[in-house]
């Protein structure tokens, strides 16, 4: 086999990790705790996000319509410790609280939103009661740059009672992409702004959820590929995740790709792997032109 006879070329794949509906990011709120107690500039910390394919949003604050900083309820013993709730009476039409949640794609993750949802509380002077009273929300989401993606409202929630209360699902109108470097923002705005004027109370929410779907690991392609007529050798370098085992399949026609170099592969430490295959042992020798492909092992 010679150089000048055997075109080689490559075929790029992606991970094969299905994008499923999925938790990006959520929040119980149990344990919380304040930068500040029942003061405005109250910031709301150690919420233990569990996250995937995003990196931990961090804090969250309270603003009022005017962008004022607003205190959080933390009554000790009472529900207040363990949820979002910002110390403002939302009744009566015009009122109401904003706070927004950072969400940064991680390295090697591709995630698209598709609804946010919670538990629709409403307060009686930050106590354990919980008033069937109706409740306005919007979801807002902004990319990078700060440009409105989608904004879509739920009007006149009603919240739960000492029964139970109800989890609320605000879906985007289209699944979004988060797909522009740097730190999209969500933005939920509660209280009483848009639909009937309800009697006043104190709006909250609980047990925050952001969903989506999330496909983990580098795109998979072949990034680098050299054919050695000296030593009949083929060097593939290709993108790859620590732990994950590959393996490298050929075909002459583009059709059969049951012919493999090797069917496992574990991957090299960083973020992707050289292999070199030695052809002597194989039947390329009197093909003109040759496609390869590396694919991620299934889980056996």
């Amino acid at each position: 086999m010679t150089h000048q006879k055997l075109r080689l070329l490559t075929l790029l794949t992606l991970l094969t990790s299905p994008a499923t509906g999925d938790v990006i990011a959520s929040t119980s709120f149990d344990g919380r705790t304040l930068t500040e107690v029942n003061t405005a500039n109250d910031t709301a910390t150690g919420l233990n996000w569990v996250v995937n394919g995003v990196l931990d949003p961090g804090n969250m604050t309270s603003l009022n319509a005017t962008d004022g900083p607003l205190a959080l309820f933390n009554t000790a013993g009472k529900v207040t410790e363990d949820m979002f709730a910002p110390a403002i009476n939302t009744g009566n039409g015009n009122t109401f609280w904003t706070t927004s949640i950072n969400l940064t794609v991680a390295p090697g993750s591709t995630v698209t939103l598709t609804e946010v949802t919670f538990d629709n509380w409403s307060i009686n002077a930050g106590q354990d009661q919980n008033v069937n009273r109706r409740s306005d929300f919007t979801i807002t989401l902004f990319d990078p740059s700060g440009t409105v993606l989608d904004t879509v409202d739920l009007l006149d929630s009603l919240s739960g009672t000492a029964a139970g209360v109800p989890t609320e699902t605000i879906p985007f109108t289209t699944p979004i992409a988060l797909d522009a470097v740097g730190t999209y923002k969500i933005v939920i705005k509660g209280g009483d702004f848009a639909g009937n004027d309800e009697t006043g109370n104190h709006t909250a929410i609980d047990n925050l959820f952001i969903n989506g779907t999330v496909i983990t690991g580098l795109p998979l392609e072949i990034t680098f590929i050299s054919y050695s007529s000296e030593t009949d050798s083929l060097t593939l370098i290709w993108n790859s995740v620590e732990g994950e085992r590959y393996l490298v399949a050929y075909s002459t026609d583009f059709q059969n790709w049951t012919s493999e170099l090797d069917s496992d592969i574990a991957a090299d430490e960083g973020n992707s792997t050289t292999r070199i295959f030695d052809f002597s042992d194989t039947e390329l020798g009197g093909a003109r032109r040759v496609f390869f492909r590396v694919e991620l092992k299934p889980e056996e």
